[in-house]
């Protein structure tokens, strides 16, 4: 069957146009299967087209149709699922086509066409008499066209283009679809100023402060208007770039500056191109790429300083708003219900705006190539969120394409909405835990979503770098507190502060050779005693009335860290005690599971351990020393690799009986939640565009099957062939919609 199915594919991929391809996949698929007849019914505006084959009249390819539902073809695409027929025409959905002249057919296979989740088509065999098709033959059919789908979306694409059309490839930050126009975002002055002297500091100090303040003032609305749209805690990045205008040190550096006889913005110039260089030495990706953040405000200055008062004003219908660099305060600038998009040409997936963007549900990409911004003002243009592209000035046909998808895709995700209204249970009746992980934004809305249990891992990082000095206990206690009631009784995970190394706090410069090796996680929280506790002190005083809070301790490798973690707790247990006169419950603690060593201590530390939670983000580069932001070895990061998969399972196999779950991305990925539910784990926690797709894994798996295929998992010798095994459990459960052989 597999070499079958190859040479289909690469036929299918040779074609030199979609209509060839398209004839060549049910002429090869009706001689390989041995059936009278094969067709392809493609997905266009709204409804199934006849678009190829081999049986039927060839007079009805371009002009048969069926709606969405309709007959046993429009059933199949509906509910996205094979049906399998002995005598098709006594099947009470059945339509008889009587352009197509398919009177003499009565066995019926069909199999839906899906891409990306989204219903491309649905491929069809019949035969003249009446008998059902084998699971053999059901099986390849289902194969076939999930191997196919990728191909048939970009050729459908592809037929629509033309010279005019330009695409351009970048990273998905957000998923979707976007069809608008371009909006240029408010042209911003550079930041590097040419150094012009002056004679009067005053006027430059005075100038200076009016931009502060004003600045200030633009951003706090912006960040009132960011916060009402998305969820309130997002006013913590609009609360970074207060804290920083209002910085003592900035003041008096930019002071400073002017004293010293330079003008107002060569002064901004030389005080903000410093914070960036720092930021910018950082060799975390995250933290590194706040240095857009700092870039904002040092332009925001500037554009106060030369252009005092002048504001831009909102577009009167949705557009796609472009920039070199998207920040947060630009997609504040723009409404909500007029911002259908947003392209940066640089950035990564971590920036803020595209943190934002997923937030608000806005399609985006970052770090679009070959790209010129000058040349896009106006022009109509696609963001395809799925496969990674910028479309320029698209042909109708490409816009109707992608009409169609989006229409789909809003299907899906409404479908996958509904999911979460319901508590995740598998099909054979077995719960499975789905966290969120968080740290911007708690995102109550999902949160309470009956099918989601909590928050599984909220990352404080962000809090700490929202101010310029450690935040006071009182500080932080106020931000946990809104975080655990907002939870609204369910259970919240804070990660303690896991800086230190590759992410240093710019009021913390640490500077190593190896960072990744380094003084990070609780090696740096043990090494300041006093950071632990007041962390600890503010959790303690925020959850007090309440019962949701767990305190996880990240990069844990030795017993001797989570003994001093554990009297650490104790100690502001009873300090608190104290001082309250009244008895403070300690919460559960648990740790991380993210370093080697873990994997060969984690049986003896239970009894110290009240949970505990995989990150496999680092424990997959640990295990395979790979670092995952190094460009020229990240290929080499695989999750699936054989090994991780062992050492998943030995996790698994040393937590029996308990509390174990997993908070890295893995768990938000189609074939790694399937990974984990078969190697054991019950509790996973991802990011809020995942949880949809996952809960409907869960409630059509069959955990107790699942054994079987563990035993697979663990006898494969690289991590393709983890995948492929896992792919053909989709398959083979009848739910081919799940592959995601198309991002690969």
């Amino acid at each position: 069957m597999i070499s079958t199915l190859r040479h289909i594919v690469q036929r299918v991929s040779q074609a030199n146009t979609v209509e060839q391809a398209m004839a060549e996949l049910v002429q090869l698929t009706r001689s390989a299967m041995q059936t009278d007849c094969c067709s392809l019914y493609l997905v266009e505006s709204g409804s199934l087209l006849l678009s190829a084959t081999e049986g039927l009249s060839a007079d009805a390819v371009g002009r048969s149709r069926l709606k969405w539902g309709e007959g046993v073809v429009g059933l199949v695409a509906q509910r996205e699922e094979p049906i399998n027929l002995a005598d098709a025409p006594k099947h009470k959905a059945f339509k008889l086509l009587p352009e197509a002249q398919e009177e003499a057919y009565r066995a019926f296979l069909a199999v839906p066409v899906i891409h990306r989740r989204e219903a491309l088509g649905v491929l069809v065999v019949q035969q003249k008499i009446a008998r059902q098709f084998s699971e053999e033959e059901e099986s390849f059919l289902v194969t076939l066209a999930s191997q196919l789908a990728p191909q048939l979306r970009d050729r459908t694409l592809t037929r629509a283009q033309d010279p005019q059309s330009l695409v351009f490839p970048g990273l998905v930050a957000a998923e979707g679809i976007a069809i608008a126009p371009a909006r240029l975002a408010r042209p911003k002055l550079d930041l590097v100023q040419p150094a012009i002297e002056s004679e009067d500091p005053e006027l430059e100090w005075d100038r200076i402060e009016r931009a502060l303040l004003v600045t200030n003032e633009e951003l706090a609305e912006l960040g009132g208007r960011l916060s009402d749209e998305v969820a309130a805690e997002l006013g913590v990045l609009f609360d970074c770039y207060q804290a920083l205008l209002t910085d003592p040190q900035l003041r008096q550096s930019l002071q400073a500056c002017v004293s010293e006889g330079w003008q107002a913005e060569t002064a901004v110039s030389k005080v903000v191109c410093q914070y960036v260089g720092q930021f910018e030495s950082m060799s975390d990706e995250y933290f590194r790429q706040r240095a857009a953040d700092i870039r904002e405000l040092g332009q925001r200055l500037l554009d106060q300083l030369a252009r005092p008062g002048l504001a831009s004003s909102a577009p009167e219908h949705p557009v796609i708003l472009v920039a070199k660099e998207i920040t947060a305060p630009m997609l504040a600038e723009i409404p909500r219900d007029k911002l259908a998009g947003i392209i940066s040409i640089k950035g990564g997936v971590n920036s803020h705006a595209a943190i934002l963007a997923r937030a608000m549900g806005l399609p985006a990409l970052v770090a679009v190539e070959g790209v010129r911004i000058d040349e896009l003002a106006d022009k109509t243009l696609v963001v395809d969120g799925l496969e990674g592209r910028l479309w320029i000035e698209p042909t109708d046909e490409v816009v109707r394409a992608f009409r169609s998808l989006e229409k789909g895709l809003e299907a899906r995700s409404e479908r996958f909405r509904r999911q979460l209204a319901r508590p995740c249970v598998s099909a054979d009746g077995q719960p499975v835990t789905l966290l969120l992980n968080a740290g911007l934004t708690s995102e109550e809305r999902v949160l309470a979503k009956p099918g989601i249990s909590g928050i599984g891992l909220y990352r404080t990082e962000a809090l700490f770098m929202a101010f310029n000095q450690f935040p006071t206990e009182q500080q932080q206690e106020r931000v946990y507190r809104r975080l655990l009631e907002r939870a609204d009784g369910k259970v919240v995970t804070v990660r303690t502060l896991d800086v230190g190394g590759d992410k240093p706090l710019p009021y913390l410069p640490i500077r190593e050779d190896n960072p990744f090796l380094g003084w990070r996680g609780v090696r740096l929280s043990l090494d300041h005693p006093d950071l632990f506790l007041s962390q600890i002190r503010a959790l303690l005083r925020a959850a007090d009335g309440m019962d949701n809070l767990k305190i996880m301790v990240p990069m844990i490798s030795r017993l001797e860290e989570i003994q001093s973690c554990r009297r650490l707790l104790e100690q502001a247990v009873n300090e608190l005690t104290e001082e309250l006169g009244r008895p403070v419950t300690a919460p559960p603690m648990g740790i991380m599971v993210e370093v080697p060593a873990a994997l060969f201590q984690l049986g003896r530390w239970w009894q110290w351990l009240d949970f505990a939670s995989v990150g496999s983000n680092d424990l997959t580069q640990y295990l395979l020393a790979v670092d995952r932001n190094n460009a020229q070895v990240s290929a080499s990061f695989d999750s699936f690799h054989p090994s991780m998969v062992a050492a998943l399972d030995q996790i698994a196999q040393q937590s029996k009986g308990k509390e174990l779950g997993l908070c890295g991305e893995l768990a938000g990925e189609v074939l790694g939640a399937l990974m984990l539910l078969t190697l054991g784990y019950r509790q996973l926690s991802m990011n809020t565009q995942s949880l949809g797709a996952i809960h409907y894994l869960i409630e059509n798996l069959n955990l107790s099957s699942l054994p079987s295929l563990r035993e697979r998992l663990l006898s494969q010798a690289d991590g393709e062939a983890v995948r492929q095994c896992l792919m053909a459990h989709l398959v083979e459960i009848g739910h081919p919609e799940l592959v995601p052989g198309s991002t690969r």
